[in-house]
């Protein structure tokens, strides 16, 4: 990726280092967590306010890259060996006839994404009428054809196998500590309850797609059950052309992504040469002051020195996105914030160019201090970090080693 801008030092003054610190940690987070890609047509999305979140599992999974990653990380690797070793999962890779590193496209939709946010503590209480215009959408591609009347065949056949695997059984015998009648009930406990999926075999058609309904007993979750009262979830499935889509959520939702899909325009705004994530946040001043009752510029609102810092123009971001993407063995990232208008962009880039020098100095300190001892965000880092003003919109730049990308976790051995 080429980066946005050329590099240009900011000017700080010491007595305000705290405050645009903080400033630029969430911006700089922002991008470290923002995922991928390139635009190709008009995505779909449940509404306006939807927050979209996608990542490239077969983008990643194989590169170089990834692989330096799990090297680099020992904690990472450990955590990714065990999942995809994992004997459910192998087992259910083969009997649906794909794997993992074959999902082309992961999507999370999150549809009136802020108001959402900003109701969560009333649901919290109990009040699940707060959530009425709530959606959520998973959207999954994989290559690979799963025939959708073979599904549930397939599903059953692996969620009735054996909860633990012979193996492990075998090492619970050697145990004196396990009683024998309890380890004869696990070598025939099975995956899942069949009362779990119950009904999931009475799919429907509309056009090309395949429906099935997620009963809510599945989901074993007092909230999710009280949501499903009024929105019943589904699973939708589309199989040709070497490929599987599904997408889960509200009917309405799923036959909505599925109409978009089968007009010819693609839903996915991903092209094959994009990067591995992405995501999109749409923002709105108002919903932003209903996260609590007091101002957001209070610090110790939600925001915090943040917000103290940025003053009203953090009621100005409209939206906030970002991209990444694998290229000459580092990871890039890109990030966008949009504002309202010009003035607030330049005051959020002026906190931005602030805060990273800010980081910058301390870094550069800390390394004439001790030089042995690394900083969490070294200056050579910090160094490739580039903001850019652009009249409403704020775009930061950077780029990531695998050692630089998890500095706490670098080098650490997991067993």
């Amino acid at each position: 990726m080429t980066s946005w801008l050329s590099h240009t030092r900011p000017i700080f003054d010491n007595a305000n280092m705290k405050k645009p610190i903080a400033s630029f940690l969430f911006l700089f987070l922002g991008g470290m967590l923002s995922f991928s890609n390139r635009v190709q047509g008009e995505p779909w999305k449940p509404d306006e306010e939807a927050a979209v979140f996608t990542v490239r599992p077969d983008q990643v999974l194989g590169s170089p890259y990834f692989q330096e990653v799990l090297k680099t990380s020992g904690f990472l690797g450990f955590a990714y060996s065990t999942i995809i070793n994992d004997q459910h999962v192998v087992d259910l890779q083969k009997e649906m006839g794909v794997e993992i590193a074959d999902i082309s496209e992961a999507s999370f939709m999150m549809g009136n994404f802020l108001e959402t946010m900003a109701n969560m503590p009333a649901v919290t209480s109990g009040n699940y009428d707060a959530f009425s215009r709530y959606s959520l959408i998973i959207i999954l591609r994989t290559k690979g054809e799963v025939p959708p009347d073979t599904f549930f065949e397939k599903f059953d056949r692996w969620a009735s196998g054996p909860a633990f695997h012979p193996k492990a059984i075998e090492r619970f015998r050697r145990d004196d500590r396990i009683e024998p009648e309890k380890i004869e009930e696990m070598s025939k406990a099975r995956r899942l309850n069949s009362e779990l999926y119950r009904g999931i075999e009475k799919s429907e058609k509309s056009g090309k797609t395949t429906l099935f309904e997620i009963p809510a007993v599945a989901l074993n979750q007092s909230f999710a059950k009280e949501v499903l009262k009024k929105a019943k979830i589904y699973m939708g499935m589309q199989a040709e052309n070497g490929a599987t889509t599904f997408a889960v959520g509200p009917k309405e939702d799923v036959l909505a992504f599925f109409a978009h899909e089968n007009r010819g325009s693609p839903s996915s705004p991903y092209s094959d040469d994009g990067g591995f994530a992405s995501f999109s946040i749409p923002m709105d001043g108002e919903i932003l002051k209903k996260f609590e009752a007091s101002r957001l510029s209070d610090p110790n609102g939600p925001l915090g020195p943040l917000a103290v810092t940025l003053g009203d123009a953090i009621y100005k971001i409209r939206e906030v996105s970002g991209t990444s993407e694998l290229s000459g063995g580092r990871a890039h990232f890109g990030l966008l914030v949009r504002c309202a208008d010009a003035e607030s962009a330049q005051a959020i880039w002026s906190v931005g160019q602030a805060s990273l020098g800010m980081a910058q100095l301390s870094a550069m300190r800390q390394q004439m201090k001790n030089p042995k001892v690394q900083p969490d965000l070294p200056l050579e880092f910090l160094n490739k970090i580039k903001l850019k003003h652009q009249g409403n919109d704020v775009l930061i730049d950077l780029a990531a080693a695998p050692a630089e990308l998890f500095p706490w976790a670098a080098n650490k051995k997991f067993p």
